[in-house]
């Protein structure tokens, strides 16, 4: 049977390499399944449930907070007396104006049903949306003190307490949806790192069984076999080790390179995945407490208390100027241009009191605004104060706005600031407004400036917060003007060519579409 000299080496080389390669293969089994168990750091589980332990308790503590607005709230003698006189506007009123000062972003009275019946709702800032709970979960709150709607992805938190015999009264915050993303994307992370523990195992035991038919069956295996299986099986799984270590000790931006068997190729597509997922976590945390530290951002807004100085200042030469003549002042002069500071201190100061209360812009006080006669008053005050030619241009026929006229002319003295500086000393500054047709009829206003524009990248940069080509400033002024106009339901967009110049735009509602 052996008679072959290649017969001979080769069952001489299969009865030498057994009992090595028997080892090797128990060896490399043994380490591989150490290896691919190390892949479940129990630690990284309890960081990802902790961390949605602290979102949950963080929510849960808003409840509380919210159920003794509402328990406090409900319990007011006056606001009781007002329910039980049937004075409900006096008593939206005045739970409306208790609310904003205790900081809850919406207030609702129901009436107990079944079934039980919203008698009026008031939301308490922009973008806020008020709860739809069903009669079910409305019971249910009643009784704990707390509710949260929104499902797996919380929207809003609320507090409910009862006011009188037949009514409830419920309060509560609005979240901000990235925490709602958090959430979704933790408990993802937290299952998937779960499912992957289970991989880890099922891959464990498909080693051993598999070290058992190797040994079994294949065992007269060479020496050099069992060191290429070995090779190319660990290779693999000793990277996803040493990524593990790595982004355990925080370098999320590692990432291997699935490579070996298809369970491992899958582990590496698993790690990458689940590292990936962390990372945006972390920058989905960092973002949320960079929006707790936006009330100290939004305190630089103060800063653009400064722009209605200019025209104050402007005002005050010309009285100053009209004192100097040898003749006595004129009366309309001095009336106007005492009119014109008077009007901007009390704007200045209305501004700064509300803002320093809540650290945010005032409620626009909605009425009908005039935007042309707007942007002549404002033209006005610059005219004749440098040598940039004003222009206003007002289309016929010009509709109405509903708007708040002591933001818009804030938004427009903004947008004229930024045209002066960017102007030459001979330029000229366009004011426009005119009615824009479309899908929406709006009325748009246009402030465009002879300068030099803005490159793309610019132009891009523009309106983030804190960004600015100037030496000296917030870099918060178009951010303001932005935000205003989204308050006023409207939309605001720079446009701009290198050479020829910028034309900042933004629209209204006309009166035609204010709410009833």
């Amino acid at each position: 049977m052996l008679g072959t000299l290649r017969q001979r080496l080769l069952a001489l080389f299969l009865l030498v390499s057994i009992l090595p390669s028997l080892g090797l293969t128990l060896f490399v089994t043994f380490y591989l399944s150490r290896s691919i168990a190390a892949l479940r750091n129990p630690e990284t589980e309890n960081a990802l449930a902790q961390s949605l332990e602290v979102i949950r308790e963080g929510i849960e503590r808003l409840g509380n907070d919210a159920r003794q607005h509402a328990e406090v709230m409900a319990l007011d003698p006056a606001a009781r007396r007002l329910l039980e006189a049937g004075n409900l506007a006096d008593l939206e009123r005045r739970l409306r104006e208790e609310a904003r000062s205790r900081g809850l972003d919406y207030i609702c009275l129901y009436k107990v049903g079944p079934p039980p019946q919203r008698i009026f709702g008031a939301r308490l800032g922009p973008r806020i949306t008020l709860p739809e709970p069903e009669q079910e979960s409305l019971k249910g709150a009643l009784e704990q003190g707390g509710l949260i709607t929104g499902g797996e992805a919380p929207r809003q938190v609320s507090g409910v307490a009862p006011m009188g015999k037949d009514h409830m009264l419920l309060g509560g915050y609005q979240l901000d949806p990235e925490i709602s993303k958090e959430i979704l994307s933790l408990q993802k992370n937290l299952v998937m790192y779960r499912k992957l523990g289970v991989y880890t195992w099922i891959s464990e035991r498909s080693l051993w069984i598999f070290a058992g038919i190797w040994t079994l069956v294949l065992g007269l295996l060479s020496f050099g076999l069992a060191y290429l299986v070995s090779r190319g099986i660990a290779r693999p799984v000793l990277e996803l080790r040493g990524g593990m270590e790595r982004v355990s000790g925080g370098d999320l931006a590692h990432r291997v390179t699935p490579s070996g068997t298809q369970e491992v190729r899958f582990l590496g597509r698993t790690f990458n995945q689940m590292v990936e997922e962390l990372q945006t976590s972390r920058r989905a945390l960092v973002r949320a407490e960079r929006l707790a530290a936006w009330r100290e951002v939004a305190r630089a807004v103060a800063h653009e208390i400064r722009n209605p100085l200019t025209p104050i200042q402007f005002a005050l030469e010309r009285l100053r100027e009209e004192a100097r003549r040898p003749e006595a002042p004129r009366s309309q002069v001095v009336q106007e241009n005492a009119d014109l500071i008077l009007n901007e201190v009390h704007s200045l100061q209305e501004f700064v009191n509300a803002f320093s209360a809540v650290a945010q812009l005032p409620e626009p006080r909605f009425g009908a605004c005039d935007v042309g006669a707007l942007a002549e008053s404002v033209a006005k005050l610059y005219r004749g104060s440098s040598p940039v030619e004003f222009r206003v241009e007002i289309g016929t026929p010009l509709p109405l706005a509903w708007a708040d006229e002591a933001q818009i002319q804030r938004v427009l003295v903004n947008l004229i600031k930024n045209a002066l500086e960017a102007s030459p000393d001979r330029g000229t500054i366009t004011m426009r407004a005119y009615r824009e047709n479309g899908a929406e009829a709006r009325v748009r206003i246009e402030v465009e400036d002879s300068g030099p524009g803005m490159d793309p990248a610019t132009l891009e940069r523009a309106v983030a917060p804190g960004f600015t080509t100037k030496s000296t400033g917030s870099g918060l002024g178009l951010t303001l003007v932005q935000r205003i106009v989204e308050q006023h339901s409207g939309r605001f967009g720079l446009e701009s060519h290198p050479g020829i110049g910028t034309c900042a735009w933004f629209t209204l509602p006309p009166v035609s579409e204010a709410p009833s």
